[in-house]
């Protein structure tokens, strides 16, 4: 027998082993029959990862909302902008695609940016398989380019968020990007993400949170929830810039709309702290909780281990799951 006399679930079965990246690195091996065709285009399109580059592009594709809807993974790989440092001077070899020369081009090509999210975000809220989201956005070190800080609105999360209802897994890895200032049309009480994250804790399996600035609201689900939470793997990792460190006596930060501070001895001692725990009752069958600190310009994590009370050092390297930790005094 062929392999393509197998019967479907076999043959879906044996892409889903080859994984998603092995069609979508070459289209053409979706090409061999039509069987062959509708049963790996399942598997080719189950799996999305999008950067800042292709959205564009993406946004206006004919055919990016019938692949969207389809998909059961989403990764959004996310960068801004950048203007040429003063006093340095441009070479074309130091070129790069999320160059802007004025900060007229930064705010312009940063709103398109928001835009063609917000855009997704419609799309992929009439998709009813999406399960597991994933937003990383980063901020490249570059010598010659300042990279701007600021191009992820909290607005444009909060669309996102509220674009999925179903979802099993959730990764929001924001140490890249921080809220606009206050005054900012992007930072009102309308941009407070914490509340959309607590909100889909009734669905979800698994949720990561690598911030700059959190509070209690991220970890408390819907007052009408009955329980338990399937939620079995809860990590929050806050990052901490050597700007805050210096004052972390006396640092308050935002976090989202008006009257809503968190200080930052709170985050790892307080009411995030204390959330998590008075969350732990109503999980069914929790396998990891943790609340950790890191250094922006380092690789040392600490925190605690909300299950067995202990305060932990992840190895240097290591996962923000990694079981690998080393216990402090």
């Amino acid at each position: 027998m062929s392999l393509i006399e197998l019967p479907a679930e076999i043959l879906l079965q044996i892409f889903d082993h080859v994984g998603s990246s092995y069609f979508r690195s070459d289209l053409s091996r979706l090409r061999v029959c039509k069987r062959w065709n509708g049963l790996a285009h399942i598997v080719c399109f189950r799996e999305a990862c999008i950067t800042t580059k292709m959205l564009r592009r993406m946004a206006s594709s004919p055919y990016a909302e019938s692949i969207l809807r389809e998909m059961e993974i989403l990764d959004l790989n996310l960068e801004g902008f950048g203007t040429v440092r003063p006093g340095t001077v441009l070479d074309p070899k130091d070129y790069s695609w999320n160059y802007v020369p004025d900060q007229s081009s930064l705010q312009r090509r940063t709103m398109e940016l928001n835009d063609d999210l917000v855009h997704l975000a419609t799309i992929i809220k009439q998709s009813r398989k999406l399960r597991t989201l994933r937003i990383n956005a980063i901020k490249p070190s570059n010598p010659v380019f300042e990279i701007r800080e600021t191009y992820l609105f909290p607005s444009t999360l909060r669309a996102l968020l509220l674009s999925t209802s179903n979802l099993t897994a959730l990764e929001l890895d924001l140490y890249g990007t921080r809220p606009e200032p206050e005054g900012h049309p992007h930072h009102g009480d309308d941009g407070h993400v914490c509340p959309m994250i607590g909100a889909l804790l009734p669905t979800l399996q698994r949720l990561r949170l690598r911030v700059r600035t959190i509070c209690a609201d991220a970890l408390r689900p819907p007052r009408d929830f009955p329980g338990p939470l399937p939620l079995r793997v809860l990590l929050v990792d806050f990052v901490l810039t050597e700007e805050l460190a210096n004052e972390k006596s006396r640092f308050t930060a935002r976090c989202g709309g008006p009257g809503r501070f968190v200080r930052l001895a709170q985050v790892v001692r307080g009411v995030v702290l204390s959330q998590a725990r008075a969350l732990l009752p109503h999980m069914s069958a929790p396998k990891m909780v943790r609340i950790l600190t890191r250094m922006f310009s380092g690789d040392e994590i600490q925190g605690i281990d909300v299950l067995t009370g202990k305060n932990i050092k992840v190895k240097k390297g290591a996962e923000w799951d990694d079981n690998s930790e080393v216990m402090m005094d």
